[in-house]
């Protein structure tokens, strides 16, 4: 089993696009082949892995919905400033 990973790197990022299914099933079958002979990607795999399930065990509270339907009124604020001010900026220039 190879011990060093010249493109841990690529292989870390292409860790998280399996885990977040944006991977094809080409990219991860030729991941999960290759994670078996190298102990840098097997490790990193299954250390993302356990960071992900401890997030989401840890992450059990919802945001209150008033904070929720304050945050879309501040947005849609801005954005009826931004839609109203970008044609005044656009008739100066």
């Amino acid at each position: 089993m190879k011990t060093n990973c010249s493109h841990q790197s690529d292989c870390m990022k292409l860790i998280q696009r399996i885990l977040d299914k944006e991977a094809t099933a080409v990219e991860e079958a030729r991941f999960l082949a290759n994670k078996d002979h190298c102990l840098p990607c097997r490790e990193g795999h299954e250390l993302e892995l356990a960071l992900r399930k401890a997030l989401k065990s840890k992450c059990t509270s919802s945001c209150p919905s008033g904070l929720l339907d304050s945050i879309r009124a501040k947005i849609s604020s801005i954005l009826l400033l931004i839609l109203l001010f970008i044609p005044l900026f656009c008739w100066f220039i």
